[in-house]
């Protein structure tokens, strides 16, 4: 998508291996982590624009197990970037099965870090930075984000658990993987993340599925200073703080990563300002605000064992390239 408009929409290849289902432009993914960006970091920047939090507030202001002389010091803003000395994530389904016993863990989870000292991508953060938006809202973020955002702006195709949402949703979903540990077959319109199966769904770091048609208006909202089709959702400033550098260890934003030096999912050719995520399950999202265009790659690649599609990070990089090897200036 380039300057408001969708330059370039299609479908390539087919739902699975036996061929019998092409996969059309309006296909459901499960985002993986990109739930992280689209649901997490937007509601997060929704409550900041609000005035109803500060990612400066300490953690324990709203999560009372964060109250101890090892976690007290946390702040929102180190969640958001990944420096607040939770692991990268625990397999915790293994024992707990539940949505109830899987939050308490999280929550009295011990550091392994010195909060604001190493940089460690976690799962378990933007577990919290959900249920912060749960304590300050009253609401799931499921339901905020799509009260605020999905739904006003015509984001039809976005949901967490489809399989409650419909079959005529659902069935345009193509499958994830085979899982033989816990759901012993095909997952397919069930979030593929174990954690978030086990929250019923819903989960800060991953359960949300949505079309390239929907995170291309989403996209355009960032584009257009957080306004689309005339009304207002998020404050330019607001935009513009939480997708600037604000790591003092890497390049990431608030929430979102940044294209980094060296090699990047979002390839050689978009700008340093660019700002996105990718999600294990093969889809990507990259802004470049300097080009005002948007890329989004949405795939099924660890069908049907997440061994497969080893090479994703490579495709994301050279369809990024292809892209803005297309944009004539």
């Amino acid at each position: 998508m380039r300057k408001g408009v969708m330059v370039w929409q299609q479908g390539y290849g087919y739902h699975d291996y036996d061929k019998t289902r092409k996969v059309a432009d309006n296909d459901v993914y499960d985002l993986a982590s990109l739930t992280k960006v689209i649901s997490t970091t937007t509601s997060i920047m929704k409550l900041v624009d609000d005035g109803r939090i500060d990612v400066q507030d300490r953690v324990a202001k709203y999560i009372p197990e964060f109250d101890t002389d090892e976690k007290r010091e946390i702040t929102i803003e180190q969640l958001l970037i990944h420096t607040s000395g939770l692991p990268a994530f625990q397999v915790y389904v293994d024992e707990l099965k539940t949505r109830e016993e899987i939050i308490h863990a999280v929550r009295n989870e011990p550091l392994i870090n010195r909060p604001g000292e190493e940089y460690v991508y976690s799962d378990l953060g933007f577990i919290l930075l959900a249920e912060i938006v749960e304590e300050v809202s009253g609401l799931r973020v499921d339901r905020f984000v799509r009260n605020n955002f999905f739904y006003p702006m015509g984001m039809k195709s976005s949901f967490f658990n489809p399989k409650k949402v419909g079959r005529w949703f659902s069935n345009r979903i193509p499958p994830t993987e085979i899982d033989t540990t816990y759901r012993d077959g095909l997952v397919q319109a069930e979030v593929h993340d174990e954690r978030a199966w086990f929250m019923d769904g819903v989960a800060g770091h991953a359960g949300l599925f949505s079309s390239a048609d929907d995170l291309a208006k989403l996209a355009y909202m960032f584009l257009n200073d957080g306004n689309f089709a005339g009304v207002d959702y998020l404050k330019p400033e607001t935009i513009k703080r939480f997708t600037e550098r604000r790591s003092p260890i890497n390049q990431r934003a608030y929430g979102f990563d940044r294209k980094s030096e060296g090699f990047s999912t979002a390839g050689q050719l978009t700008g340093p300002n660019s700002f996105g995520h990718t999600g294990f399950t093969g889809t990507s999202f990259w802004i470049d605000p300097d080009e005002e265009i948007a890329i989004i790659i949405l795939t099924n690649r660890v069908h049907p064992y997440r061994s497969y599609g080893s090479s994703i990070s490579r495709v994301r990089a050279k369809i990024a390239d292809t892209v803005m090897q297309a944009i004539e200036h």
